[in-house]
């Protein structure tokens, strides 16, 4: 019997990442011992490769002013495990962690669950008979996703980009059938703006589900966007529906678009009966609570920025809004990335748009290590063995001309999180 909350989480950790198979029977057999929890509440469910966070997290802000328990499932987390299961935006106990993995460990004796399915399993056991809705985030993709167990009252597709592809891809093609696969019959589907390549791959999902599905830039727009001191300002805008000077933390077109996908939803979730009345909740509460490691500001001046962007377009769409926010800063950046990402096209993306990147590597086994790169035909591309001691030499020298990113893994931004703090 697990007696610890440390024990608790090396237990979760020590399950295996990797399924030989990529189907839902296992996760569906155990929910099915533990009553199928996942069935006896709302739930919306989300994916994407970009913004799932905080398209959940505004959706949270949005519904937990209508007086209901939210839950969210989310990942990964920054600081502490229990980030990824809240209600409310209170994150589980320890105590509760230490409960619910003891309780699945014994009603679930037999089934070889990985390390997120038994998290997913968690997420779904903690909510019943505590929220009304439960905002679900997919792990990877979403047909094979495991938390694709559920039949939500409405889907998201926050974006569909380049991510994963050893896993779902190669292709974006590939990439966007999986994620249609969040598409159930007769639910709605809220999507960011799709690429013209993949936009029939969707369509046709929903057209075969009899699903109907609204699309940013298409369906609902944002409108008057501009940013200034760290403030996204901008107007929601549909048919029949108009939310004007809307506020949002950030400095990216980015969080204004996944704030809108967020009000679109919450306008679907409350049927619109009520438009009018919810335009000043949405603009009171939908920035209530921000997640860590998303334009994250240490330091103001000079201003240093974290950010967990860890892929090509994450990274692109950061990069060219701090140099459109900033034009006549230098940028240096701290750069870390995994195996698995497309580092080359990062660097060659990043190389000619900054005054310095320095590469460095993490202490996990999915991190990339130096032999990984290939820093020739870079002038100002340099490996750096010792981040920490990289990040105070930048500091200390950094002038009010330049502006200094962290970025590139959401596993870096978790262990500077109590650097900073301190």
């Amino acid at each position: 019997m697990i007696k610890t909350y440390q024990e608790a989480i090396n237990y979760i950790h020590g399950l295996p990442r990797m399924h030989k198979r990529n189907d839902l029977s296992d996760i569906k057999h155990a929910l099915k011992r533990l009553g199928d929890p996942q069935n006896s509440y709302k739930t919306v469910h989300v994916t994407g490769t970009n913004g799932k966070g905080s398209t959940v997290n505004y959706l949270a802000n949005l519904l937990e002013q209508t007086n209901d328990r939210v839950g969210m499932f989310t990942s990964p987390y920054v600081v502490k495990f229990n980030e990824r299961i809240q209600i409310n935006h209170q994150m589980i106990s320890d105590e509760e962690v230490v409960k619910l993995v003891n309780f699945i460990i014994e009603k679930t004796a037999g089934i070889d669950l990985i390390e997120f399915e038994f998290v997913t399993v968690m997420g779904f056991l903690y909510f019943r008979d505590r929220v009304d809705i439960a905002i679900i985030e997919v792990g990877i993709g979403a047909e094979h996703d495991k938390t694709n167990v559920i039949n939500p009252e409405l889907s998201i597709i926050t974006s569909v980009e380049l991510d994963h592809e050893k896993i779902i891809g190669p292709t974006i093609q590939d990439i966007a059938r999986e994620k249609s696969g969040i598409i159930k019959p007769h639910i709605p589907i809220v999507c960011g703006e799709l690429p013209d390549e993949v936009r029939n791959i969707i369509y046709e999902r929903a057209n075969t589900q009899d699903s109907d599905l609204y699309e940013l830039d298409k369906d609902f727009f944002v409108e008057k966007f501009s940013t200034k001191e760290f403030k996204n300002r901008f107007t929601y805008d549909e048919k029949l529906v108009t939310i004007q000077a809307i506020q949002v933390f950030g400095f990216e077109r980015t969080d204004s678009q996944n704030a809108a996908i967020a009000i679109k939803a919450f306008l679907i979730l409350e049927q619109q009966s009520q438009t009018q009345s919810y335009s000043r909740l949405i603009k009171e509460s939908i920035d209530d609570h921000r997640l860590l490691g998303r334009e994250q500001i240490v330091q103001n001046d000079p201003l240093v920025i974290m950010d967990g962007a860890h892929n090509l377009a994450a990274v692109d769409n950061l990069i060219n809004s701090l140099n459109a926010n900033w034009p006549k800063k230098d940028i240096i950046i701290l750069y870390t990335g995994m195996k698995d990402k497309d580092r080359a096209d990062i660097l060659t993306l990043l190389a000619p748009k900054v005054q310095a990147v320095y590469v460095s590597n993490l202490s996990l086994s999915r991190a990339a290590k130096e032999s990984d790169y290939d820093l020739e035909g870079f002038d100002n591309v340099e490996f750096v063995e010792d981040y920490h001691q990289k990040i105070d030499q930048v500091m200390s020298q950094q002038t009010s001309k330049q502006i200094f990113l962290i970025t590139g893994s959401f596993y870096l931004i978790s262990e500077l999180e109590n650097k900073f703090k301190s």
